[in-house]
């Protein structure tokens, strides 16, 4: 237990920076209330009571915060058997007074206290989050404002850190029984709201579908009109037949004439000349209307 005149001493301690005139009465008040909660409490150590000794050093804390209130707490807590909460204590003290004299000390009986929580097969886990309001939870359990202590087994656990304007930290992390652990996280500002407007995406009504069936007058005439040039093959094909069918008859006709009538020798010429002319006119026919037929029944496989 710290002495009475020490904590007198650093509760009396002149602030580092000025302050207004105004707030220096309700300060000076505090400070008396604190110095005799702070004497209540010792006399209350001394006599072993040491729960109402802690509320007298709590309600010290907060008339005038100090960290050798704090290192009171934890003796008082140590005394009772709260392991737990004399650690936290003491790892308060030492981070509100990192440059204490009795550092060493303080330290030691920290490492003692954390042997006792791993007999019991528990460490301590300390967070520290930034902003302090921030919501801190461990397996989903919520433990309150920054900065906060649970006890854990070892093994895998997983903190979360939420604030309002702040991004949500989760992080998971194995507990280690050797020694206790501190945790800081600091979280990030939410991104503004974009200003932005959405795109709007319209879509326009389709047309009905329409089924189109071409009735029989339609079909007749789209059908005659695609075999078009099937018949026109067709009909040069009969013609070239025709045309060589007659011109063989004209031409045998001129043969007959030549062998049987008597004439003279200039007709009888002009008679052979005529033959055959006309059997190679009639040769002709038939090879237009060979290729006109061939070329009919190509175009009614292909036309449609």
């Amino acid at each position: 237990m710290i002495s009475a005149l020490l904590i007198a001493m650093m509760l009396a301690a002149p602030p580092k920076e000025p302050r207004p005139a105004a707030a220096a009465a309700p300060e000076t008040a505090g400070l008396a209330k604190a110095k005799e909660l702070v004497q209540w409490g010792q006399k209350l150590y001394k006599q072993a009571r040491y729960a109402e000794a802690i509320a007298k050093f709590e309600e010290a804390y907060l008339a005038r915060p100090s960290p050798v209130i704090t290192y009171n707490i934890g003796k008082c807590h140590e005394q009772l058997g709260e392991t737990a909460k004399a650690m936290r204590a003491y790892r308060d003290y030492l981070r509100l007074s990192p440059n204490a004299a009795d550092r060493e000390s303080v330290s030691d009986a920290i490492t003692n206290l954390e042997r006792r929580l791993r007999e019991k097969g528990l460490q301590q886990l300390m967070v520290f989050a930034d902003p302090p309001t921030a919501k801190i939870s461990v397996d989903g359990k919520e433990l309150g404002n920054s900065p906060v202590s649970i006890e854990l087994i070892a093994g895998n656990h997983t903190l979360s850190v939420t604030a309002e304007g702040y991004e949500k930290t989760d992080r998971a992390f194995v507990m280690q029984l050797s020694r206790a652990t501190e945790m800081t996280i600091a979280l990030r500002p939410s991104p503004p709201p974009t200003d932005a407007p959405k795109a709007v995406t319209t879509t326009e009504p389709k047309p009905a579908d329409v089924a189109l069936t071409p009735g029989p007058a339609l079909t007749a005439t789209v059908e005659k009109k695609a075999r078009v040039w099937t018949w026109v093959a067709g009909g040069v094909a009969v013609a070239g037949v025709g045309a060589g069918v007659g011109l063989g008859v004209v031409s045998n006709a001129k043969a007959v004439e030549h062998n049987t009538v008597v004439r003279g020798p200039d007709a009888a010429a002009e008679l052979r000349r005529d033959s055959q002319t006309m059997a190679t006119a009639a040769n002709i026919s038939y090879a237009v209307a060979g290729v006109a037929a061939v070329t009919a029944i190509i175009l009614f496989v292909v036309e449609k």
